[in-house]
């Protein structure tokens, strides 16, 4: 059995480090700060992140493992979490785990961490000899179960220096290789009853993810039986790609499988398919918010999205959907170094993940965006603790992992959020702290501190909503490139104290929800989708929603002549509050 040092984990980032300096083709690429050196600052994040804090470090120890324990024959104190976690449809005590190790590292928060070491050990103790390590006897989706315990205990041991979790990847690994199904049955597509094959498609990604930490060929070996070239394959091919139908989650998810195959393997192939599966989400999928999945299904690029607002209330599966954005986003990112990636990264920020109601204690929590055109109500899942509970930390979470990226030699800003970034390079270190209102207004101080003058690059990405991006040192304009979908590159040699202005100027605009129904729209300022309060009214058919909507207060427009509710924020709207997305324009008169 491997027992994996803090020399051995060194040695294996050090190794990974090395392998992610270059990219495709030689290209530069990027690299996140790995949950270290990012500190959100006061604002709507950060006490996002302080609530999914409080939240798990409150639920007690026993609470999370009386089903283990009741299943190895032990002692069983505590009160079951209820709902589907209960059940075991969705266990998620591996999401749990996951989000608590990420969480802990970003804040600096010994007391959560010290929690999820200490869920792991007691969980630990009700492996079975054989490595069986599920919560009851008959786990309804086993390959997502194993999948998401091997994203907790990998976190564990990357992001919570947990040497002691490697053994029990291998425990649960050597089970999973004897006993789970390679069926590999058809995907579940949306609607379908789970038959225990569920989702082994999305397995690559942390098997792969432990064999770049540890070094173990087991790992690689299992993670390949598991790829998928019938549904990757379909966006290398000349003919377009037709999964129609397919869960959708499920499979944007696999597409970070994909992305960790061409991390372990340097096979181009795979690159490519994440690229032009991006690129067909993005042209064929998405709504304005960055969110896709009708009825949790991929869709026919014919007015399927369009008609779909008509009579589907269950648009975008929220949380699970933000945390496949964010990691197939950052893969992309990481690879390419191509700015454009981050716009995704921003819309769910601002109105998918961003815009959810907060999980509740006794594991209410919110699943289903709702973007019908008759108007939808922001709510909580009947279910308690579905698969967006565990999902729910890792994204929030992930904040720290997308608002900065670095290589050797520039800083790159992809958010306009309120942050600071500690960045080392060899001996030199330089803290930047932005401060901004962004999107409530749209510009951004950055205070850069190196902790001696010298020169570097900070790069900001320029969405390619924006035009006319302008930027100021110590109050002096800034004579540079700034074209949307790129980064605007600012090189200088930089002394403490050094103020950078940014402005990225917003305006009014429609967004049409797909090419057959260019009249179907929803409303965006910049990045942030509005939505209008209480009001099926249909808005004015002029082209340009700046000539009849005027701002009052922050981020609130109204109509100069309807007098019916204020467009707001998505992410604005409360528990139960009505509202409504998307409209059918009227005819110009």
């Amino acid at each position: 059995m491997m027992k994996l040092t803090r020399r051995d984990v060194l040695r294996s980032s050090v190794a990974a480090l090395a392998h992610s300096a270059w990219g495709a083709d030689g290209a530069n690429m990027l690299e996140t700060f790995n949950y270290s050196g990012v500190h959100l600052l006061d604002g709507p994040l950060r006490r996002q992140c302080l609530h999914a804090r409080d939240l798990f470090y409150n639920i007690p120890d026993d609470n999370f493992l009386i089903g283990f324990r009741a299943r190895a024959g032990r002692p069983a104190p505590g009160t079951p979490l209820a709902g589907w976690y209960h059940g075991d449809v969705f266990n998620a005590f591996g999401q749990y785990l996951s989000g608590m190790a990420r969480i802990s590292k970003a804040l600096e928060d010994a007391r959560l961490r010290a929690k999820a070491l200490r869920l792991m050990s007691e969980w630990a103790k009700t492996i079975e000899p054989d490595g069986y390590f599920y919560y009851s006897r008959k786990p309804v989706t086993p390959h997502y179960i194993y999948d998401k315990m091997m994203c907790g205990l990998v976190d564990l041991c990357d992001f919570a220096h947990a040497s002691e979790a490697a053994p029990l990847m291998e425990r649960i690994t050597d089970w999973a290789i004897a006993n789970l199904d390679r069926s590999r049955k058809r995907a579940l597509e949306a609607g379908a009853t789970y038959d225990g094959n569920g989702e082994w498609y999305t397995l690559p990604e942390n098997l792969y993810r432990a064999y770049e930490l540890t070094g173990a060929a087991k790992y690689k070996d299992f993670g390949d039986v598991w790829r998928y070239p019938a549904y990757w394959d379909m966006f290398t091919r000349d003919e377009p790609p037709d999964p129609f139908g397919f869960h959708a989650y499920s499979h944007v998810n696999t597409l970070s499988s994909a992305a960790m195959a061409y991390s372990v393997s340097d096979e181009r192939h795979y690159l490519n398919v994440v690229q032009r599966a991006f690129e067909w989400l993005e042209r064929t999928q998405m709504y304005a918010s960055g969110g896709f999945g009708p009825e949790e299904k991929l869709v026919r690029p014919d007015g399927s999205l369009g008609r779909s607002l008509e009579t589907v209330h269950n648009s975008f599966e929220t949380i699970c959907g933000s945390w496949a954005c964010f990691k197939l986003s950052r893969y992309l990112m990481r690879f390419t170094g191509a700015a454009f990636y981050g716009d995704w990264i921003e819309k769910i920020l601002y109105n998918g993940i961003g815009a959810a109601l907060p999980l509740e204690p006794d594991g209410s929590n919110f699943y289903y965006s709702e973007y019908t055109l008759g108007g939808g109500r922001k709510g909580y899942s009947p279910y308690k603790w579905t698969c967006c509970s565990g999902t729910y930390p890792q994204t929030i979470a992930d904040y720290h992992n997308v608002i900065y990226f670095k290589d050797r030699d520039a800083l790159y800003v992809n958010l306009y959020v309120p942050s600071e970034v500690r960045w080392v390079r060899g001996d030199s270190e330089t803290v930047v702290e932005q401060n901004t209102r962004y999107p409530e207004t749209d510009n951004s101080l950055l205070i850069v501190s190196p902790r001696k003058p010298e020169e570097f690059a900070l790069k900001f990405r320029v969405p390619r909503w924006s035009s006319g991006l302008k930027i100021t040192v110590n109050d002096k304009p800034m004579a540079m490139e700034a074209i949307p979908g790129k980064w605007a590159t600012l090189r200088r040699r930089w002394s403490p104290g050094d103020r950078v202005a940014v402005q990225i100027p917003m305006k009014l605009a429609f967004a049409p929800i797909d090419e057959q129904h260019p009249k179907r729209v929803a409303v965006t300022y910049g990045p942030v989708v509005l939505a209008r309060r209480d009001s099926h009214i249909l808005i004015s058919g002029k082209g340009d929603p700046a000539q009849w909507l005027e701002r009052e207060g922050e981020l609130q427009f109204r109509s100069r002549d309807q007098p019916h509710g204020p467009f707001v924020p998505f992410n604005k709207l409360g528990p139960s509050e009505g509202y409504h997305m998307y409209f059918d324009l009227e005819p110009a008169s």
